[in-house]
């Protein structure tokens, strides 16, 4: 994808000129769509679903079932995002015809900052609650899947609530 995609996601100041350099924009645009469906699968797993299951049984309503049933249910989500993502992208653009229309959506996407905001902090807080999940014995999987919904739900927050109501 190119070292312009990866300095835009660090955090990096580009100019016009080099975030119209998208070599191959269909990889882009498959990535960005399974890192959103890999987010939005894993956290409605973790936080809906998983505490909805945990509650329904009778022998997981204490906290280890809880949390053995967020796991599961997160983990399953982060699958089927992963195998959705790829999918849903091809099945939009497998009939188009002007390459254009990606490029486009990709350096539009490049441009969203709260798109990458998410995207920047989704990999750091599944990141960090992987770790804080393997020091405290709590599951590398469970922390990681804790740290990506909290941290979506935060930038969300920031996102819509704080940034907006500065400007």
């Amino acid at each position: 994808m190119g070292s312009e995609w990866l300095k835009n996601m660090g955090g990096s100041h580009l100019e016009d000129e080099a975030m119209q350099k998208i070599p191959y924009p269909k990889t882009e645009l498959t990535v960005h769509v399974t890192t959103k469906t890999i987010q939005a699968f894993g956290l409605l797993g973790t936080v809906l679903v998983g505490p909805i299951v945990a509650v329904v049984r009778k022998d997981s309503r204490n906290w280890p079932g809880i949390k053995s049933k967020m796991t599961k249910c997160g983990r399953n989500g982060l699958f089927l995002g992963a195998f959705m993502g790829p999918f849903m992208v091809y099945m939009k653009i497998k009939n188009e015809e002007d390459p254009y229309k990606t490029w486009d959506r990709c350096y539009r996407l490049r441009y969203n900052r709260d798109q990458v905001r998410v995207d920047r902090a989704s990999v750091v807080g599944s990141l960090t609650g992987a770790a804080v999940g393997s020091a405290t014995a709590s599951g590398a999987m469970f922390g990681g899947l804790v740290g990506l919904s909290t941290s979506i739900i935060a930038m969300a927050i920031y996102n819509n609530a704080i940034l907006k109501k500065d400007k």
